[in-house]
């Protein structure tokens, strides 16, 4: 899914799936995804693993079946 419209896209990279514009793990202080901190603030510019369709589905699906957000996050970090 992507929206064209959007006055940030591509946020990331021209792929990308934007089911997840805002992440529902930030800040995850996680430097495996390419985030960083940046002035005091924990920056995702390069991080690109939510913005992939088979993890945004994954994160999606955990999310709309009630999981805890920790345990989608420990899915997640499966493929990190």
């Amino acid at each position: 899914m992507q929206r064209l419209s959007c006055e940030r896209f591509p946020c990331h990279h021209p792929e990308q799936d934007c089911s997840l514009c805002f992440c529902p793990f930030y800040p995850c202080r996680d430097v495996r995804t390419g985030g960083f901190e940046r002035d005091g603030s924990w920056c995702c510019e390069n991080c690109q693993i939510v913005h992939q369709k088979d993890v945004a589905e994954m994160v999606l699906d955990g999310l709309l079946q009630g999981l805890p957000i920790s345990q989608v996050w420990k899915s997640l970090e499966e493929r990190l």
